[in-house]
């Protein structure tokens, strides 16, 4: 049997070689394209068995020869590979017909093993057929940091895979949103139902609750860990046979692994969502994204107003254990008390009453590593702040 021709496109000449040296240690037969144009070339004279497509390109984005290529050949696998994730890159990439997404910098044997997926598939006749990207949404996630690469992968595979999915993460860090997000994203999308498990109280009041949930619709279950053990066990014989017209999705604030269950969900609930399990970081793991997140919270007030740079990076210190609600409502706060639109330290320390003890307190900072910390920040400068 021929080796398996497979085109890499690639606009970075190092990066292409070391793709293509990973796919002929497996035995394919790898074929350079540095643009979008040679690309289409050459797969308009040339039967690749797949494709290997990085999304940013200097003649045309990867995400426009995705579209052509998938038109041309619906069943041709493609494997997008992208420096600079987002979350819009990943549910137009899923949606245009990707069969795999991955992120740069890649590890080469996760490449291997990719490829070999990609060409040796495995049946799935759950997998909807590719559907277009639809139009774009209001809900969605700020920030690039390389935490969040995994969650938007998921994200984009939750909306075109009816599958039941859990996202788990402490409170604050945007299970509810991400949650809307996956729903507005999917198609044929009808409404969207949150229910409360602490509401959910017996089994009967489940059932009822499934059966009037419309067709083509999305329950949000939040905290379903906290549903009862007998109501649990109904949830579970219910997923045990599929609903394609409901997507189930769920939320909890507790760590879960496959390996590592935890005593308030049980098993037989948990298997069923395993397939599709989004963990979204805490903020202090992705602090990088505060800047955007801090904009996009100002912003929503149509206000001019921005941070100074010791505010911005007293942000950016800070452990926020209340996650990004408790940055948005720091901001509301600090914004209410600023003038001429402009955020000081001192008024992201204003609930401190200015001492230093008190925000000691709650970094769980020594005094003196505070002070220090303040002064890098250049407290010194235009932020002053009193001590008892």
């Amino acid at each position: 049997m021929p080796p398996h021709r497979i085109l890499i496109v690639e606009d970075e000449h190092a990066i292409g070689i070391a793709l293509a040296t990973a796919a002929r240690r497996i035995g394919l037969l790898p074929e350079l394209a540095p643009t979008a144009q040679a690309a289409l070339q050459a797969a308009q004279s040339t039967s690749f068995d797949a494709v290997i497509l990085d999304i940013g390109l200097p003649d045309l984005s990867g995400l426009e020869v995705l579209t052509r290529l998938r038109a041309r050949d619906p069943r041709l696998p493609i494997l997008i590979i992208t420096a600079h994730a987002t979350l819009d890159h990943a549910i137009t990439a899923q949606k245009s017909g990707a069969t795999l997404y991955l992120t740069k910098p890649l590890d080469l044997r996760q490449l291997e093993t990719a490829l070999q997926s990609l060409l040796h598939p495995q049946p799935d006749p759950a997998t909807p057929s590719p559907t277009p990207p639809d139009s774009p949404h209001t809900a969605n996630l700020i920030g690039s940091a390389p935490c969040l690469q995994p969650v938007f992968i998921g994200i984009a595979r939750a909306c075109t895979n009816p599958v039941p999915t859990l996202i788990t993460g402490p409170t604050g860090s945007g299970k509810s949103l991400t949650a809307r997000i996956i729903h507005a994203h999917r198609t044929p999308s009808g409404p969207l139902t949150i229910l409360d498990s602490r509401q959910i109280t017996s089994p009967d009041t489940l059932l009822h609750n499934l059966d009037s949930t419309p067709t083509h619709s999305t329950l949000l279950l939040d905290d379903i860990d906290l549903l009862p053990p007998p109501v649990q066990q109904t949830l579970a014989t219910h997923l045990a046979t599929p609903h394609p017209t409901l997507h189930l999705l769920a939320t909890t604030r507790i760590d879960l692994t496959p390996t590592q269950p935890h005593a308030t969900l049980q098993p037989e609930l948990f298997y069923p969502f395993s397939a599709s399990l989004l963990t979204l970081p805490p903020l202090s793991d992705r602090s990088s994204d505060i800047p955007a997140l801090a904009a996009f919270f100002l912003a929503l007030h149509n206000s001019q107003t921005v941070l100074t740079t010791p505010a911005l990076l007293a942000l950016q210190t800070y452990p926020w254990p209340g996650n990004i609600r408790e940055l948005r409502h720091t901001l509301d706060y600090a914004r209410g008390l600023s003038t001429h639109d402009r955020i000081l330290l001192s008024h992201l320390l204003d609930r401190h009453q200015g001492k230093v003890t008190h925000l000691a307190n709650e970094t769980r900072l020594n005094r003196a590593t505070l002070r220090q910390n303040l002064r890098r920040l250049g407290l010194h400068r235009d932020d002053p702040i009193t001590d008892p």
